[in-house]
């Protein structure tokens, strides 16, 4: 299975020749050992006698080319080429006998790799006498048997769109085209916008502070690092020129390794209270917006709601698949490994929501969350792909050059451009091994929907959520924040 999903490295791959010579097999002395989580450390040696062959090839190979004053092209004694570019010889083979020799660790021993090994090609020698040495340290993808995937019972919860939801979407819909006004009167409730100044504080210590900030009334406030759960309650009532205060809960990814998972207070000192005014939905209204009545709107609004209820379902069901599968088989992965694909695993899950139909604010919010909580929710999603692959594998699942058209123009689709832009996009971005990760693991999760047994469970109600860009932690020397070493191979 591709790693592109989650923006790895690809393994080492075959160099391509232009000739169909056959390849030279080195005699290596190689040694593999285990030294953490997906890492083995390998000692390669490679003879003097094929370091020897190699360098009589490459001295040939230079001869032929070199221009040597007084000597015509290909003409100079080999004694003269070899002093005169003995350096670039030596460079010459020591790469050769480099790149054959991964080959061949490739080949032979099927180490599965998952990133470039970290190589410091500089520092190799090739030694006067004795043989060429090297130590290279791989990520390597994590073993473990193929998981039971044919008797998982999976919760797929079920919800009829009613009227009142298509109600509640519809003055979601109106609330963009409204009006923020000041509220004269009474305190807040909820659905208002607040401004206010935000002190944050960790046990009487001031950590941070956000000032004249403005957000609106929901039942939760997420930031960055974190959030503030029932936040309408906590502020509801309050008046300009009161302040209240409040617990935030820091999630497992903030900058600050101390906040990690812990609580802290929030003072909001409020300055002022706006409210929206809905637009009149009149005939010119609905005319503007392309529709010919409010019926008309209504029903369109209605087909959002089923398209989002079956991303929503197949997500769920999707996520329960996963859990079950990771939380059924132990699989340990590098720390390094898992910071350095926050940033890929955070902007695979956005571009999945905004496919979704979600507006803009719920996207925003789920992503504040996913942000907080980076760490947890990749190592899962990493687990998921690494189980996945093994489901594919022995399904045989592949993915075939018609389903990565298929992808492209569902792609197409959905945003609304042409096929040959998506295609241009696709291929300058090098998206190709990226779509083919999602097409498999959807093909494999498909495969798995028809051996498991469904349990029907009510799809729970989303919560109200408003958002703030501010962060309250900010990077530990100790720790430095997992975003700023994240590897954004995008």
């Amino acid at each position: 299975m591709s790693t592109g999903e989650h923006d790895l490295d690809s393994p080492v791959s075959a160099v391509e020749t232009e000739t169909e010579t056959p390849k030279v097999k080195l005699a290596l002395e190689v040694s593999i050992e285990d030294v953490g989580p997906c890492k083995k450390h390998v000692k390669v040696a490679i003879p003097r006698e094929d370091v020897e062959k190699q360098f009589k090839e490459s001295l040939g190979e230079m001869t032929r080319e070199a221009h040597v004053p007084g000597f015509r092209p290909g003409h100079a004694p080999k004694g003269l080429v070899e002093r005169r570019f003995r350096k670039e010889v030596a460079n010459q083979v020591k790469q050769t006998l480099l790149m054959t020799s991964l080959e061949q660790l490739d080949e032979d021993y099927k180490l599965n790799p998952i990133s470039q090994p970290q190589l410091d090609v500089a520092a190799i020698e090739l030694p006067e006498s004795g043989p060429m040495k090297f130590e290279i340290e791989v990520e390597v993808r994590p073993e473990f048997a193929v998981p039971d995937y044919k008797s998982l019972t999976v919760k797929r919860p079920n919800k009829t769109i009613t009227d009142a939801d298509v109600d509640t979407q519809f003055r979601t819909f109106l609330e963009s085209y409204a009006q923020l006004v000041p509220k004269l009167e009474g305190g807040a409730a909820a659905g208002d916008f607040v401004t206010a100044d935000l002190k944050f504080s960790k046990d009487g210590e001031p950590l941070n502070e956000a000032k004249e900030v403005q957000f609106r009334l929901q039942s939760e406030l997420r930031f960055q690092d974190g959030k503030v759960p029932n936040l309408d309650t906590i502020l509801g009532g309050i008046k300009p020129g009161e302040s209240r205060n409040a617990d935030a809960e820091i999630g497992s990814s903030s900058p600050d390794a101390r906040l990690r998972g812990q609580k802290i207070q929030v003072e909001f000192v409020v300055h002022d209270l706006k409210t929206l005014r809905l637009p009149e939905v009149n005939r010119q209204f609905l005319s503007d917006l392309g529709f010919d009545s409010e019926e008309e709107l209504r029903e369109t609004l209605k087909g959002i709601l089923e398209r989002r209820l079956e991303f929503q379902k197949r997500d769920a069901v999707r996520e329960n698949i996963i859990d079950q599968l990771v939380a059924g088989t132990p699989i340990d992965l590098p720390a390094d490994l898992v910071s350095r694909q926050e940033k890929a695993t955070l902007r695979r899950r956005v571009h999945e929501l905004q496919q979704s139909g979600l507006n803009p604010n719920d996207i925003k919010a789920r992503e504040a969350e996913l942000r907080a909580n980076a760490h947890e929710s990749t190592l899962q999603s990493l687990k998921g792909f690494f189980l996945l692959a093994k489901i594919a594998e022995a399904e045989d699942i592949k993915v075939e050059d018609s389903d990565i058209e298929d992808e492209i123009e569902a792609l197409a689709r959905k945003s609304d451009e042409s096929v040959r832009r998506i295609r241009a996009r696709v291929e300058k971005e090098n998206l190709a091994e990226a779509l083919a990760s999602q097409v498999l693991e959807r093909k494999t999760i498909d495969k798995i929907i028809e051996y498991v047994k469904f349990e029907d469970v009510d799809l729970a109600a989303e919560k109200e959520v408003a958002t703030l860009d501010e962060t309250v932690g900010t990077a530990t020397e100790e720790e430095p924040a997992a975003e700023e070493n994240a590897a954004d191979a995008s």
